[in-house]
Parts: structure tokens; C-alpha cells; sequence
């Protein structure tokens, strides 16, 4: 609203010797919008004002959007929200063998190695 109130557009030509038509466009538009304006002289059209009836659909109007706005980040998140790490640990043990095990799945119990009986660790940077 503030910017179709504030840039008249193309059709009014800004200059002082056009102060009247300017401020007869800015009436007309915000009447449009559902706002009051009055003239208080000597300063022009620049008493505005929101009417219950204005304020209470803008208020409508909000809240739906509010709503709607909700529901877009709510659709958005659960892509990344609900979904597991894919960043396995690549484990080896003693006898070479190797795998790749979550880091949660590490924490509950060793997995052990078929060949050596021996648990698989987390391979370091450098192996």
C-alpha cells in the first residue's frame, strides 16, 4: 500500500507548479485502498486515516497470509528435518577388512569382525 501511495506513477508529474494534481492523485489512491483523507488547511490532502471497516479486512487479510506463510516453512523443513545423516565412518579392523557404520551406530555396540573376532574402529585421517 505505502508504495502505490508514494510512487503515483508515470501519469503525475512531480513538480511544484502540479502540487494540487499530485495530491489529488495520492486522495484518489488511497480512497482506493479503503483509507480517509481529508484536506486540514493549508497543507493539502494529508490527513489519512484507516477506518474500522479497512483496518478490520487488512487484519483478515494478514492473518491469512500469516497462515499461509507458516504452512510454506512447515512444507519446506521436513526434507531435511526427519532425515539421517549419510555421513558413514569408514571403520577397519585389526585384520584389514572395512566397512562403513553411522557414528550412533558405533556408540551402541562394537561391531565385531567374522574373521578376527576383533571390533571395527573408525579409520583416522591419515589411514
Amino acid at each position: 500500500m505505502a508504495s502505490t501511495l508514494s510512487n503515483p506513477g508515470p501519469a503525475v508529474n512531480c513538480c511544484l507548479t502540479s502540487h494540487r494534481r499530485i495530491n489529488r492523485r495520492y486522495a484518489t489512491l488511497a480512497r482506493e485502498l479503503g483509507l480517509d483523507v481529508t484536506i486540514p488547511a493549508p497543507i493539502g490532502w494529508s490527513a489519512t486515516s484507516v477506518p474500522e471497516p479497512t483496518a478490520g479486512f487488512d487484519a483478515r487479510q494478514l492473518e491469512k497470509l500469516q497462515t499461509a506463510l507458516v504452512l510454506w516453512r512447515r512444507l519446506e523443513t521436513p526434507a531435511t528435518a526427519g532425515t539421517r545423516s549419510r555421513n558413514l565412518l569408514a571403520c577397519r579392523c585389526p585384520c584389514g577388512r572395512k566397512l562403513r557404520a553411522a557414528r550412533t551406530t558405533l556408540a551402541e555396540a562394537p561391531i565385531l569382525c567374522g574373521a578376527c573376532a576383533q571390533p571395527f574402529q573408525p579409520e583416522g585421517p591419515g589411514d
